[in-house]
């Protein structure tokens, strides 16, 4: 008897254990709806391959991204993990700099929240747990991106008949490059996603913009990706 109860109190530990571990490991909350059932808010918990799509609410850029013919979200990042185990929300151009930056997410989210008042963050998770394979090669290519430009000019193209997105344009002009030495946020984002075996062939990084990813109308990604869940720091 004295043996049972030793055993269920180790096990009663363990559980408590686990249960601050993860949430620890939390960051903010989701709100998550679905059809026909009360909407739930729950720890953000983030995993490699998740899709965090953000809206800074800018005129200026709404207004451009509209003349491209989309519209908001105004930027995107993909969760990856870092050599060292800490995950990373890899972007290109985070809140208008050049560069391609890997941004610890806690800190990335708190400081977006912080930053943009009436801003909005919504996140895919993703379903899939990547094999160590799968999570090797989206670390290495991620750290190789780390740095590299702002594809300033060809964002600028999005606006004029010289870009590949079209309806007859992209069954010549669609493709998913993997090593440039700049990108667009949706561009990196769709690169790393296929060196992960996340996206499907369908989806061409450079004829993808944020608003084709967040839901599932110009691409099916429920497969993948839960259907994206606003995100806020406190729970509301």
């Amino acid at each position: 008897m004295a043996f049972m109860n030793c055993t269920v109190w180790l096990l009663l530990c363990h559980l408590c254990f686990l249960q601050g571990d993860l949430k620890s490991n939390s960051i903010g909350f989701v709100h998550v709806a679905k059809s026909g059932e009360p909407k739930q808010t729950i720890p953000y918990h983030p995993r490699e391959g998740d899709l965090i799509f953000y809206d800074d609410k800018s005129i200026l850029w709404t207004a451009l991204f509209l003349w491209a013919g989309t519209g908001p979200p105004l930027h995107m990042g993909i969760v990856v993990k870092k050599s060292d185990g800490t995950l990373a929300v890899l972007e290109a151009g985070p809140d208008d700099t050049t560069r391609v930056a890997m941004l610890d997410v806690a800190t990335r989210l708190s400081q977006f929240a912080r930053d943009f008042k009436g801003s909005k963050v919504t996140i895919r998770r993703c379903k899939k747990e990547l094999t160590k394979e799968q999570s090797a090669a989206l670390t290495k290519f991620a750290e190789a991106q780390d740095g590299k430009r702002y594809a300033v000019l060809r964002l600028l193209l999005q606006g004029t008949c010289l870009r590949s997105r079209g309806p007859i344009r992209e069954l010549f002009l669609a493709e998913t490059v993997l090593d440039r030495s700049s990108w667009i946020c949706s561009e990196l984002s769709v690169a790393a996603g296929t060196v992960a075996g996340l996206f499907p062939k369908s989806v061409k990084a450079n004829v993808t913009y944020p608003l084709d990813l967040v839901d599932n109308r110009r691409h099916d990604l429920s497969r993948i990706w839960q259907d994206a869940a606003v995100w806020s720091l406190e729970k509301k």
